[in-house]
This record gives structure tokens, sequence and C-alpha cells, in this order.
């Protein structure tokens, strides 16, 4: 299997977290809650682009940014993270209503991200950032 495709694999088995009214709901995964808002939902990470670790001052910094120009444009959004099953890796993002998959994008590539998250009520796409295209998706 080429790295690639691993990587799609991996990252479509990630569970994530959304802090909801001040609650840390799972939105996907194993015991997934409802949608913070009607879907479909994106998750968009600063953390980390290019897959590159980094600082985490740098990270948080980015994250801000990230949250303050989607505060700006009146999105509405929630503190999000999404974490292996197995918690060896987690990364801090948010989750966003009322956006478009091609936004949603836009956003990823911005922040140096290869993908994206997108949830309906069901499913869970895990889109790339370059073109929109979803490269996996699973249930929610």
């Amino acid at each position: 299997m080429a790295e690639a495709d691993r990587l799609w694999d991996l990252w479509a088995g990630a569970f994530i977290d959304c802090e909801i009214d001040g609650v840390a709901r799972r939105i996907r995964g194993p015991g997934a809650s409802g949608l913070p808002a009607d879907g479909p939902v994106f998750t968009v990470t600063a953390y980390n682009p290019n897959g590159v670790e980094r600082d985490v001052a740098l990270n948080e910094a980015d994250e801000r940014r990230l949250e303050a120009e989607l505060r700006a444009a009146g999105h509405e959004f929630w503190r999000a993270t999404g974490h292996s099953a197995d918690a060896s890796w987690s990364e801090p993002g948010v989750a966003i209503a009322g956006i478009s998959r091609t936004e949603a994008c836009a956003l990823g590539a911005r922040c140096g991200q290869l993908g994206v998250y997108e949830l309906t009520d069901d499913e869970v796409h895990v889109v790339r950032c370059t073109d929109a295209r979803v490269m996996r998706t699973r249930a929610r």
C-alpha cells in the first residue's frame, strides 16, 4: 500500500470530539452524538502544517488566527479535537457549520493541511484540500 493511501486510511479512522455548550462530546467515533449544527459540519486545524510537527506555541498562534478569521467572517464554529483510537495522536482544531466543501478545503489549504473532515448525520468524509476530492468515507 502506498504511503498516501495508508495516511488517508489512518485519518479515516480518527475520532473527533467537540466542545458544545462547555461539554466535550464525541461527534465521530464510537458513541458519537449529534452534530452541533445541521450538516455538513467540517473540521479544520491549523496545527502542524504539511504534516510537520512543530512547536506548540506556533501551532496555538496559528489556531488562534484561524479562529479569528472564522469569527470575523461570522461563521459558527466549535473547538474540536481529532485523535487516534489508541490516543497516541491528537490535534486540536475547529468544527465549522454553514460553509461549503470548497470553502472548508480553501481554509485547510491556507493552514497548510492536506485534508479536512466533512461530517454528515451518517458519514464522515476525509476530503483532500487541493481538489476537494473525497478520499475516504466511513460511518460517523
